[in-house]
């Protein structure tokens, strides 16, 4: 990389060791001083003066923050062995520890160095020898410092991949056209054909389950062995509850996974095919990729009360049984939980659905007695198997349901044998050039990375729009085709209240509690405050949503 293209890309990374986003200003002169720093320059107390006036300047953008930075003349060895030849005078670069003090610090009146500080820097360099401090080797403890700053700066922006360009002083934002998304604001949508003829795929199964206030899913690793075209499809599973309305919404946010670990977002499932699914295609590069599936809670969400009347799972005539109702329910639950859908169950596969379940892992003399004691092929549990091990549950418990019904209602199910609070699915990953794989990693909540992955995906697609009376508030208004997202930043440092009222929109549904509801929104932050999608999804629908601000709010109940 040369070096005018990597410079930009170092304050970048700069900027974002201290401050989470390049949304955010810089609020302080010592913040200013610390982003200038990671990137490897020098800040005198004069020069942070000249752009911070106290009690004038409010805040620096990240836009004025690399002007100033590229005021400042970036740091070589030379340049700090010619200083020290022209402070000094010496010529083997040597001097005395005292008279280089006197010149650091005690002649520094503005003093931008205290004696400690200076202290600590000679005691870590190991530059003094003798009552003689070593000015070329303190030079090359210098570039090396800074060199390790820039690094270390570099590091965070590989974490946080953050390329939005929107703070309180310009509305630019830097798009990656690879990335739009399909369904275009208020124009039509024409399905595209997706043709997969002869890609490489590799599918699994997973499953949304609702938890409380959570959405739980299968998660997945994703290796790509070669450079070329690639797709991610995520396909919905109709099931009797939905038929109505239409699948729940199931879509996919992908992240490149480095070596040391870190996820960086770089696309979603944002086209739409022709049999009504949604997919991501990019070029994606060789290594490990991380596919976090997504449903916006529209659809899925929990049930308000229990349906009237419960199914019996469990008969005794003069035997215990399984009834019919149970079986059927009991085999519908084997084919989610065999992810690979090659009609067994293997160890993880009957783990993810123990833990589920039970909130227990299968220990390994457990895996070792089911073995020994149900049908299996191969090392897996078998569909027979499977059934045998809830029979020995029922006869275990005399014939009592309770525990079957626990099992049943974490995987989704009613008492009528409904599953209304799950919803599975099929993600499929294809590829042009080579064989990729996908496994299961987990089965858990898409927790913090997923949550800020979708507002970005929101912010990316839509244009900010100021909202009336709330200078520090920034809406983004995502409206496609067949679904909807509205986020809302705050750019003080302070909470605010905002009434977000959607209730003049028509055939719509929300994932909140009501399509006019009122929100805090925290300082600094940015949250999603309504998705929305077609509540009949065969008739046309209208989406109108409207903020108002804190100040609005008080006029209203005046």
């Amino acid at each position: 990389m040369e070096a005018d293209e990597s410079r930009p890309r170092e304050l970048h990374a700069a900027y974002l060791c201290v401050k989470s986003t390049v949304a955010e200003d810089l609020d302080s002169a010592d913040e200013l001083r610390k982003a200038l720093q990671y990137a490897g320059l020098n800040p005198t107390a004069s020069f942070i003066e000249k752009h911070w006036t106290e009690g004038e300047t409010e805040s620096v953008t990240y836009e004025a923050y690399c002007n100033i930075a590229e005021q400042m003349p970036e740091i070589i060895i030379d340049d700090v062995d010619t200083l020290f030849m022209k402070v000094f005078g010496a010529v083997d670069g040597k001097v005395g520890e005292n008279e280089f003090r006197d010149m650091v610090v005690r002649g520094n009146h503005k003093r931008d160095m205290s004696e400690s500080d200076l202290d600590y820097i000679l005691q870590e360099a190991g530059v003094i020898e003798n009552g003689m401090v070593d000015c070329s080797k303190l030079s090359k403890v210098i570039i090396h410092t800074i060199n390790e700053m820039k690094q270390l700066s570099l590091q965070k922006l590989e974490e946080r991949s953050n390329y939005q360009r929107i703070n309180s002083k310009t509305f630019t934002r830097k798009k990656r056209g690879k990335f739009a998304n399909a369904e275009a604001s208020g124009a039509t949508q024409h399905r595209s054909l997706l043709n997969l003829d002869g890609w490489n795929q590799a599918s699994l199964k997973g499953c949304f389950y609702l938890d409380k206030q959570n959405v739980l899913a299968h998660q997945y690793s994703m290796e790509i062995s070669c450079m070329g075209p690639t797709v991610v499809k995520m396909t919905p599973q109709l099931v009797k509850k939905y038929e109505k309305q239409g699948p729940v919404d199931t879509l996919a946010y992908i992240f490149r996974e480095s070596p040391e670990g870190m996820r960086n977002y770089i696309g979603f499932t944002d086209h739409r095919d022709v049999d009504g699914t949604y997919y991501w295609q990019d070029t994606l590069k060789e290594g490990r990729y991380v596919v976090i599936p997504y449903t916006s809670g529209c659809r899925l969400r929990e049930r308000e009360h229990e349906p009237e009347g419960v199914i019996d799972l469990v008969e005794n005539k003069g035997k215990i049984q399984l009834t019919q109702e149970l079986r059927l329910i009991l085999e519908e639950v084997f084919q989610q939980v065999d992810l690979d859908g090659n009609g067994r169950l293997n160890r993880q596969e009957f783990n993810l659905y123990n833990w589920r379940t039970s909130g227990e892992e299968v220990q390994d003399d457990e895996w070792d007695v089911l073995q020994n004691n149900f049908d299996v092929d191969d090392g897996e549990l078998t569909f027979n198997g499977f059934m045998a091990l809830h029979q020995l549950e029922a006869e275990d418990n005399n014939g009592d349901s309770d525990d079957l019904w626990v099992s049943l209602e974490a995987m989704g199910y009613n008492r009528q044998g409904q599953q209304d609070q799950a919803a599975p699915f099929i993600v499929s990953v294809y590829s042009q050039v080579c064989q990729p794989s996908i496994m299961v990693s987990g089965l858990k909540s898409g927790g913090l990375l997923l949550d800020k992955a979708v507002v970005r995906s929101i912010m990316e697609n839509s244009e900010p729009m100021k909202i009336k009376n709330m200078l520090d508030l920034i809406k983004y208004e995502y409206i496609g085709d067949h679904r909807a997202g509205v986020v809302i930043q705050n750019k003080a440092h302070s909470k605010v209240t905002v009434r977000v009222d959607c209730s003049r929109s028509v055939n719509v549904a929300t994932n909140r509690p009501g399509l006019d509801w009122t929100v805090e929104v925290a300082g600094k932050s940015a949250i999603i405050v309504h998705q929305l999608m077609p509540q009949r999804p065969e008739e046309e629908w209208n989406v109108v949503c409207e903020v108002i601000g804190k100040n609005d709010l008080a006029e209203e109940e005046e």
